[in-house]
């Protein structure tokens, strides 16, 4: 009954998020001239003929100038998706910038159907009830819903994001079936690489994540190798050899693409080219002060993005202002919250790391913890990124959700053992559905009321107004 009742709301979801992105009057392609939306085809064109810059027109005041011309920091994969488009008449004009979102959209939500597919293969009869929520808090929650507000900036998150997710599931699979470890190496590694074409801090954490790994497998297959075969030992170390090249290809190809922008291999983004710097001076200042990293700014991290106090007023200024002005670039709208509208796979997550201590004290499934222990601080480096960024952007916290999605998928397959006994557990997790389910449709629906940038003083005099204009009260 619930496979027929799935099959339904897969349908449904699809439907959802396609209607979210493409907001059902709007059609998802459009013909357009000089518009940030079309800076992929520019890129796209430019890569065609061996360039690395981008029209001025399109990017506008988000390019870097050098040597007079103008690059963007985005990836190149966006543009790759573009390709196909310069078989149809007036091909560089089509921005096509949301049925791109929408289709990253469904296969993101695609991917995370297998992880829970496959940790449920872990489950027993009793834990049902977890599969359906985790099926709804995918589909309605988090990271499938809150960044449906389709824009050129949200669709380098959505892919990388589905990068993410694919990082993921093989992870789920290396770690859960230790023999299948050097398979789900050459799928991660093929996800690391789409991830650093396409965002590279997401692009760094699977790496990190993919090599603390790999060290791993490769201590299993010679500590196992008197108790395999030399035929399995061989299949084992060549796929090993296998993943580890694709990694290298994407790390030459990402070098020769900062080279060719930049003059410098090891340069994602040179910000002193920012063209936005001639309308916002003082962030030329705050970089060279602060960088664009650091640790001073962890604190004011996590009250962006887990306890959103910013917002509120204390004696006629907004909390933590003079820390965030003198810190950080932008804050931007709207509030918003992990603990709210994620927090199901926070607790499962929590949950997880709970096992890792117990079975650490008992000595059991060490092979399944060293391995999810290194995907796990390989995943946390975006995440501390962004804690540390010069700028906070609500999109950012796309990078956090591979952490999240991967310690959650991870805690349902041991999450049985405490709710047989704590039978508060399983209408708790109903209730962090819930709540997840209704703060991700509020955030996105405020995001998508929402300015891009700075928001202190948009929201001066105060949240509700603010908002209340933007609805036209």
């Amino acid at each position: 009954m619930f496979r027929l009742n799935r099959k339904f709301l897969v349908i449904l979801f699809v439907f959802l998020y396609v209607g979210s992105v493409l907001f059902w009057h709007h059609s998802p392609v459009k013909i357009r001239e000089n518009n940030l939306s079309l800076t992929f085809n520019s890129m796209m064109e430019h890569l065609l003929h061996g360039r690395f810059d981008v029209d001025p027109t399109t990017v506008g005041k988000e390019g870097f100038l050098r040597d007079g011309r103008v690059y963007a920091y985005w990836g190149i994969f966006p543009a790759l998706l573009r390709l196909p488009i310069f078989l149809f008449p007036n091909g560089l004009h089509l921005d096509v910038t949301r049925l791109s979102c929408a289709i990253a959209a469904i296969l993101m939500f695609l991917i995370n159907l297998r992880s829970i597919d496959y940790v449920a293969s872990f489950f027993n009869s009793y834990q049902s009830w977890l599969k359906t929520l985790l099926f709804l808090a995918v589909g309605l929650s988090g990271v499938q819903v809150c960044f449906l507000c389709p824009s050129l900036y949200q669709e380098v998150c959505l892919w990388a994001l589905v990068f993410g997710m694919m990082f993921v599931y093989w992870a789920l699979r290396a770690c859960l079936e230790v023999e299948e470890a050097p398979k789900a190496l050459v799928w991660m590694a093929l996800a690391s690489v789409g991830a650093l074409l396409t965002r590279v801090s997401m692009g760094i954490g699977a790496y990190g994540a993919e090599s603390l790994l790999g060290v791993v497998v490769l201590w299993r297959c010679f500590s196992n190798s008197s108790r395999v075969s030399s035929k399995t030992m061989f299949r084992q170390l060549c796929l090993c050899g296998v993943a580890v090249a694709l990694l290298i290809g994407g790390v030459i190809v990402t070098a020769g693409i900062n080279f060719e922008r930049w003059g410098n291999p090891l340069t994602f983004a040179n910000y002193n080219l920012y063209l936005f710097n001639e309308e916002f001076p003082d962030r030329l200042v705050r970089t060279q002060q602060y960088g664009l990293f650091n640790i001073r700014r962890i604190p004011l991290g996590m009250v962006y993005f887990f306890f959103p106090l910013w917002v509120m007023h204390k004696g006629g200024s907004l909390f933590f202002q003079d820390e965030f002005t003198r810190l950080i670039d932008a804050a931007e709208l709207p509030p918003s919250s992990f603990f709210l509208t994620d927090g199901f796979f926070l607790f499962l997550g929590g949950v997880f790391v709970y096992s890792i201590f117990r079975s650490a004290r008992k000595n059991q499934s060490w092979q399944i913890t060293v391995g999810a222990l290194a995907v796990i601080v390989g995943l946390f480096i975006p995440a501390l990124l962004m804690l540390m960024a010069i700028s906070m952007n609500y999109r950012y916290r796309a990078e956090f959700y591979p952490l999240i999605m991967f310690t959650a998928f991870m805690g349902s397959t041991c999450i049985q053992e405490f709710s047989v006994k704590q039978q508060w557990i399983r209408p708790f997790c109903m209730v962090l559905v819930g709540v997840g389910i209704i703060s991700s449709i509020m955030s996105l629906f405020l995001y998508d009321l929402s300015e891009l940038g700075p928001a202190q003083h948009l929201i001066s005099n105060g949240l509700l107004q603010y908002y209340l204009l933007k609805v036209g009260f």
